[in-house]
């Protein structure tokens, strides 16, 4: 028994017409008779009942066009599934990020992914850089989205955008954007910044500004997750640097400063296990179209 026997059985169990159905199916007819025959031979039932004029089906012939055409439609739905995640529009996605990719280009992307592909499902983990790469090498997840990450050598990244990085002060901080010089000003503030072994890169980004301008950040609270940052200095345990788009949705009693004329700058990256890389080309293709 094969695919094609069961199309041709159901083609002929709806129009119970030799001649209508060999034209439809494009078979001749005396081979579609061999083909009933052999699959009522498998079966072991008789599936129509046959007199000169007219054909009908059997009460065998009725339960097996019901289960058939339900099997031969999960498989077609199998297939079409298949190809769908061979393309990158169906099947899960799971996808870690820091938490300033959720103010910028994640919503994006998960709109244009229920829109473009909505087969595809996309599942989120906020994490730290460490905890990313992990997850990466593990293959908990399928990409990341992390600023000013460093990552090993079985891990490749691409930049998907670039942004400033800003100053985020208590709103009695006495230094304000009309009063900032440079870095230096903040040379004895207590910072609040990721730690370093869950921040890999970004802690080095900060302290690389930092000390172009002559010290290093005291850290007086980590966290590494940007809600509890800006909670933090907003609360007046310190200040600290983050990417731009952290700030975005925020409603919260700070003042900040744009470091517009600085080298330094937030990367986001994209990444993911370099051995996938040809196994995740569509979700790129994608990331490119809404980029």
């Amino acid at each position: 028994m094969d695919l094609y026997q069961l199309k041709h059985f159901l083609a002929l169990a709806n129009t119970l017409n030799y001649r209508r159905t060999a034209e439809a199916m494009s078979i001749a007819q005396p081979a579609l008779s061999r083909q009933i025959q052999q699959l009522e031979s498998e079966v072991g039932a008789l599936l129509f009942y046959r007199n000169k004029r007219n054909i009908s089906l059997t009460p065998a012939g009725v339960y097996l066009k019901h289960e058939a055409g339900r099997l031969v439609e999960q498989l077609e739905q199998t297939c079409r599934r298949t190809a769908q995640i061979h393309r990158g529009e169906a099947g899960d996605i799971r996808i870690g990020h820091a938490s300033s990719a959720m103010q910028s280009i994640l919503p994006k992307l998960l709109v244009s992914i229920r829109d473009k592909t909505p087969d595809l499902r996309a599942l989120l983990m906020e994490t730290t850089n460490r905890f990313q790469m992990e997850a990466l090498q593990h293959r908990e997840i399928d990409v990341g989205f992390s600023p000013n990450i460093i990552a090993p050598f079985d891990i490749s990244s691409r930049v998907v955008y670039t942004e400033n990085f800003v100053v985020i002060l208590p709103e009695n901080h006495p230094v304000s954007a009309h009063t900032f010089t440079d870095l230096s000003i903040f040379a004895h503030d207590a910072f609040i910044l990721p730690p370093q072994a869950e921040g890999s890169g970004y802690v080095e980004s900060i302290q690389a500004l930092c000390q172009q301008y002559g010290f290093l950040p005291h850290i007086a609270y980590e966290s590494a997750y940007s809600g509890t940052v800006l909670r933090l200095v907003e609360a007046g345990m310190g200040i600290s640097i983050e990417p731009a788009s952290t700030l975005r949705g925020q409603n919260l009693h700070l003042k900040t400063i744009e470091l517009t004329n600085v080298p330094q700058k937030a990367e986001m990256r994209m990444l993911w296990l370099t051995e996938r890389t040809a196994e995740l080309q569509p979700f790129f293709d994608l990331v490119d179209r809404i980029l």
